[in-house]
């Protein structure tokens, strides 16, 4: 397990929980020496933790290595450290992540109810690109990427917005595609046609994501967008199978859709790469985009809850901690 950080925080409300455990905001204690440093790194007044019980916590030590890996880039939600505390009588592993102000692309999405502005998706997608770039680089499968997995960051010295990629729960490296059977992994509307089909997980399936995620951000609707209210989710897997992607919308700039055909060509030899879809046309204009400042809809969902500014009265010991362990 990895070495745990000498830092003290207070966990605050809880935000929310899934399979692997919950999520709180939480504040740095800032009365001691080496409080809010860790390795040299100034750690913010405000994080996020995600927590699990320490018996089940194998997904998050695998997501925290991940993250070691990508410690210094810009463009990934940083892990600061582990801690695991023994809290109403259960002992907790928990991460230490940067807490994202701005919400995630999702929330934008939802935030317009009807697309974003080209210009922001584009500069939105530069950081993912040179994030994946990063990541494929070093040998590493993301296997999520999607609205909700990037988030927009605000540092403290600036005012423009950075997209960073985040939740590495079900990353794999390339010798683990390449050597074990690895099933479906990832959320199915974004899924590559040889993942459907295959189970193969190669950094193409992260650029036909991340089409689909350009493509859904610009429109405002899902590229495999269900027909009707009963379709089933197995329809989708289907579609992706043996369609071929229909992106003609007229939202889309001829830009944006020729950057959109070369993540989503179906023969993934052939797919472009991140470091090939740097010198694309619609990203070479691409610079730091400023943070929206209309207000925005509630949000939802728990990964949503963690990015919400925070108030002072929510930092109170969580007294009911075996209630938020999820069972399996």
């Amino acid at each position: 397990m990895a070495e745990e950080v000498e830092v003290k925080w207070k966990r605050g409300r809880t935000l929310g929980k899934g399979g692997f455990g919950f999520v709180s905001l939480a504040s740095i204690d800032n009365t001691t020496d080496y409080a809010g440093t860790v390795h040299h790194r100034r750690i913010p007044s405000l994080i996020a933790v995600k927590s699990c019980m320490l018996s089940r916590s194998q997904s998050l030590q695998d997501e925290r290595e991940f993250l070691r890996l990508f410690e210094n880039s810009p463009y990934v939600i940083p892990c600061f450290g582990v801690k695991v505390t023994l809290e109403d009588g259960v002992l907790l592993y928990n991460l230490l992540l940067e807490y994202a102000s701005g919400g995630s692309l999702a929330d934008r999405l939802n935030c317009s109810g009807k697309g974003m502005p080209e210009m922001e998706v584009k500069k939105h997608t530069k950081n993912v690109v040179l994030g994946l770039s990063r990541i494929h680089g070093a040998g590493i499968v993301h296997c999520d990427i999607k609205p909700h997995n990037v988030l927009l960051v605000t540092p403290t010295d600036d005012t423009t917005e950075i997209a960073k990629i985040a939740d590495f729960g079900l990353a794999i490296t390339l010798e683990q595609s390449r050597t074990q059977k690895q099933g479906l992994r990832g959320t199915k509307r974004y899924m590559a046609p040889e993942s459907v089909l295959k189970q193969e997980y190669g950094p193409e399936a992260d650029i036909w994501a991340l089409g689909c995620t350009v493509y859904e951000l610009i429109t405002g609707k899902p590229l495999w967008e269900l027909s009707n209210s009963d379709a089933k989710t197995d329809d989708v897997l289907r579609r992706i199978g043996s369609e071929e992607p229909n992106f003609e919308n007229a939202k889309l700039s001829a830009e944006a859709k020729d950057f959109v055909r070369s993540c989503l060509v179906k023969n993934p030899s052939s797919r472009w790469t991140a470091d090939m879809l740097l010198n694309h046309s619609f990203l070479k204009l691409a610079e730091n985009v400023q943070p929206a400042t209309k207000a925005r809809k509630k949000q939802s969902g728990y990964m949503s809850l963690l990015r919400r500014p925070h108030r002072k009265t929510a930092f109170k010991t969580q007294p009911h901690i075996r209630d938020l362990i999820v069972e399996h």
